[in-house]
Order: structure tokens, then C-alpha cells, then sequence
């Protein structure tokens, strides 16, 4: 398997153990706690940080440690009948600084007793809502419906794709990936964007170097291979022109090489490029420097060959076809 393909299945196993390990992690803490229960916690946190206040650091680390992973765990909280997420990240963070600022820790969860406190505790009626209706219906609060974003929709949709495609790999719909991304949900994104990048450039690079190699300056349609190429280097050496027999001779290296996976044939590569990516194979590297050496000079030097010269080339072309990668 050649280095580029090895790499692109590396990415894949990459980017969807990412995509794997994400619901996992969101699933650990999705059972939501009754309300009642998330403010006996607030209130036994404030109790606990007044607790430590006594206490030497050692403990008090430890002991914030441990509320910390209670509070991680919290994520939803069920009330009235309705699950309503909650972030407890900054308090998470306040309880695993270092030093610990107990004073501020205290100070965040009163204020989330004072919130509770002053939160409306009045359900308004239909019948009393009506004047809103009435104003929210004036002219100047109708706005216009805003035309749908045909590029939110498509990115809406390829997402919806890709939970399905991972829905079909794993089954029973463990993986649902959202669309608010965290960080680790944008690096696979980006992994699986990068697979998709090198799988097109290698489908577009297929088809220009397929379309490059057909046939020859002669018009003929039939796929040009490494064989076909010695064949027309020969037959055009015979007919004395030797400077379009060594371009075959060249191309039918780099064809013989790319049809053993030992390079890739891409029009877009120097020559350097290509020596570069033998240079493992010190079998190969050596003829093929000379092979290139002699096309250079010829074909771009306009250097001029003659048949003995020639037939030590093609000897080194033939060369190459006797060794196995």
C-alpha cells in the first residue's frame, strides 16, 4: 500500500474515533437531575466551602475535587415536567483552580441562590397575555420572514448525511453528532474534511493523468502503459527519431514504476520530485536518475542522440522493467 493511501485510511480511522468517542462522553452525564436536587446542591456546596475555610490545603483540595466532579456531572436539570441544560463549566473551573479561591466559589453559588430567588414565580394566563398579542401584531414589530440561507440548508443536510452514514456503521443510533460543535467534534470535522480533500484530488488526478496518457502524439486513442510506451520508443528509434523515442522511453519508466506502486505518475511533479520519492529504493533511484538525466538533456537541452546512445538508454529503461519492487 503506498504512503498516500496509507495515510488517507489513517485519517478515516482517525476522524471517526473521534466521532465515536464524542457521544460516548455526552452520554456519560445526560440524565438530568430534578430541580429540587440541583438546589440541595448548591446549598450543600456553599456549606462545604464554608467547611474548608478551616480546613489545611491538602484537604481542601481533595475535598474540591471531589465537588468538582459532582457539579461535571450535572448537565440537566428537569423542572415542571421539562429538561432544561445547564453549564456548570465555570463553576467546575473555580473548584479546580490553583490556589482555590474559596471567597469567589462562595460568591458564584450565592448568586445562583439569590437568581432562584428572584425568578418570577407567577404563571400568567391566556387571557392576560392577550395585550401582548395585541402589540407584538403592530406594524412595527412585524418583521419580515427572512428568506432561508441555501448554504445553513446544504450544510444542514450533509451533516444530516453524515449521521446517517454513521448511524448505518455502528448502529442502534449511537452516533448522533450535533451541530453546535465542541472542540473535539471541529478536529474530527477537519480530519474528515482532509479525507475528502485528498479522496477528490486523487479521483481528479486519476482522471487528468488517465486522460494525459492516452495515446500518443499520433492521435491514437488506446491507454498509454508502460509496455505500449517501450514499443513506441522503439519503433520511433527505428524511424530515426530519437528525441520523441527517449520522451517514450522516459514516460515508460515513470508508467513501469507507477503500475508497481513504487511512485505515482502525476504530470504536475518535476522530475526532482520524482527522484525524491525512489530515493528509499536504491534499486530504482539509480536508472531512473539516469533515465531523467538523458530526457532532460534531449528533450529539453535539445541535445543530439545518436543510436548507440539511444540503445544504452532504452538499455537502462529495460533495466528497470527486470527489477521487482
Amino acid at each position: 500500500m503506498s504512503f498516500f493511501r496509507w495515510l488517507c485510511s489513517a485519517l478515516v480511522l482517525l476522524a471517526l474515533t473521534c466521532f465515536a468517542v464524542l457521544p460516548v462522553t455526552a452520554q456519560v452525564n445526560s440524565t438530568p437531575i430534578p430541580e429540587d436536587d440541583y438546589w440541595e446542591l448548591v446549598q450543600s456546596s456553599r456549606e462545604t466551602v464554608s467547611h474548608l475555610k478551616t480546613l489545611p490545603d491538602e484537604q481542601v483540595t481533595q475535598e474540591l475535587a471531589d465537588l468538582a466532579l459532582r457539579w461535571e456531572s450535572v448537565s440537566t436539570v428537569e423542572a415542571g415536567g421539562r429538561v432544561t441544560p445547564v453549564d456548570s463549566g465555570y463553576l467546575v473551573q473555580l473548584l479546580r483552580a490553583d490556589p482555590p479561591d474559596l471567597e469567589k466559589i462562595d460568591g458564584f453559588l450565592s448568586v445562583l441562590q439569590d437568581a432562584r430567588t428572584a425568578h418570577p414565580k407567577q404563571v400568567f394566563s391566556t387571557a392576560e397575555l392577550t395585550p401582548l398579542h395585541d402589540i407584538l401584531s403592530r406594524p412595527e414589530f412585524a418583521w419580515p420572514e427572512q428568506a432561508p440561507n441555501p448554504v445553513n440548508e446544504w450544510f444542514q443536510k450533509l451533516w444530516d448525511a453524515i449521521n446517517l452514514w454513521l448511524d448505518k456503521i455502528f448502529g442502534g443510533g449511537a452516533i448522533t453528532i450535533p451541530v453546535n460543535m465542541t472542540w473535539m467534534t471541529i478536529i474530527a470535522a477537519a480530519l474528515l474534511a482532509a479525507v475528502l480533500f485528498f479522496a477528490f484530488r486523487t479521483l481528479v488526478v486519476d482522471f487528468m493523468k488517465e486522460a494525459q496518457i492516452k495515446g500518443g502524439d499520433d492521435g491514437e486513442s488506446k491507454p498509454l502503459t508502460s509496455e505500449t510506451a517501450f514499443e513506441k520508443a522503439q519503433s520511433l528509434s527505428r524511424g530515426g527519431d530519437y528525441r520523441s523515442a527517449v520522451r517514450y522511453l522516459y514516460l515508460s519508466s515513470l508508467l513501469l514504476m507507477d503500475e508497481r506502486g513504487v511512485l505515482r505518475y502525476d504530470r504536475s511533479k518535476t522530475n526532482r520530485e520524482y527522484l525524491r520519492s525512489v530515493s528509499n529504493s536504491p534499486e530504482f533511484a539509480k536508472p531512473l536518475e539516469e533515465v531523467i538525466e538523458v530526457f532532460d538533456n534531449v528533450w529539453y537541452g535539445y541535445h543530439s542522440l545518436e543510436e548507440d546512445t539511444f540503445k544504452h538508454y532504452s538499455d537502462r529503461v529495460q533495466e528497470l522493467k527486470d527489477k521487482r519492487s
